[in-house]
């Protein structure tokens, strides 16, 4: 007596297979999508945090946190500006300067502060980093000791208080 399948047998373990396999590959192709889907949430959030995290920067290591800052209202888009000790181009107290132009926010980082806009002679003397694009929103607001600022974009707003330490009234400055 042979002991082998029937051709019954190899068709109907193929079309089982097949099944299957069919799902397998729905639920391999979805787990993937979903995979896409929230590492592109991680990658805005992170860039986001990365975008709070240097407004901090900025505003906890201002080279005279008790000065007043210099914003510049207009009817779309903020201008801040503030002297720190923060530079990610390896500058020494650099002057920051957050704007938006074309839908963009920028940081420039120089020595002096520049004028908006740039001119080419300035080109050589700043760092320009392209914080976030399609920017609808950008807001600071100041009072004594803290900013608040809110920003917008992709349909995504954000905005948060930075609060600086204070200094009492009767303190003596000297060590």
């Amino acid at each position: 007596m042979k002991r082998a399948f029937t051709l019954i047998e190899v068709v109907i373990s193929i079309a089982i297979f097949s099944i299957i396999a069919i799902y397998m590959y729905q639920a391999i192709n979805t787990m993937q999508k979903s995979n896409d889907i929230s590492s592109l949430r991680y990658e805005d959030d992170t860039k986001e945090q990365k975008i709070v995290k240097l407004f901090y920067n900025d505003l906890f290591l201002q080279t005279d946190i008790y000065a007043v800052s210099n914003i510049t209202n207009s009817e779309e888009f903020d201008v801040f500006r503030l002297r720190t000790k923060n530079s990610i181009h390896a500058m020494i107290n650099p002057h920051v300067t957050y704007f938006v132009k074309d839908d963009s926010l920028y940081r420039i980082e120089s020595r002096e502060f520049e004028d908006i806009p740039l001119t080419y002679d300035a080109v050589e003397r700043v760092k320009v980093d392209k914080l976030m694009e399609n920017v609808t929103l950008f807001r600071i607001y100041e009072s004594r000791s803290s900013y608040l600022i809110s920003y917008q974009s992709k349909e995504k707003f954000t905005i948060f208080q930075v609060s600086l330490p204070q200094i009492p009234a009767n303190s003596n400055n000297s060590i």
